[in-house]
């Protein structure tokens, strides 16, 4: 079994420790009127009342909006929902790096 160089784990440390930033200093620095996303479902002529709801067998999102759905404007837990995301990608994209390695 290979054994991954210290300056590899190195660089996915310091990787990670950027992915983590980013995503607690994005509620500040994002743009909230609108957001990329609200932005490109406007040009797409998406209504703003749509629901998932109306989909039948596809869940809703964990986390609405980058937050929490009790409290979407709180930034404290719009932060603890971005590194979550953040961690689960990660996992997520570990996960497949060891299913495809084997």
């Amino acid at each position: 079994m290979h054994r991954m160089d210290q300056k590899d784990t190195y660089l996915i440390v310091v990787a990670v420790v950027i992915c983590i930033i980013i995503s607690c200093l994005s509620p500040y620095i994002a743009s909230g009127d609108p957001d990329g996303l609200e932005k490109s479902a406007e040009d797409a002529g998406v209504p703003e009342d749509f629901s998932i709801e109306e989909i039948k067998g596809i869940p809703d999102a964990i986390f609405p909006d980058y937050a929490f759905a009790n409290d979407p404007d709180n930034q404290v837990l719009q932060i603890v929902a971005l590194v979550l995301g953040v961690i689960a990608t990660l996992a997520v994209g570990l996960g497949v790096a060891y299913v495809i390695k084997k």
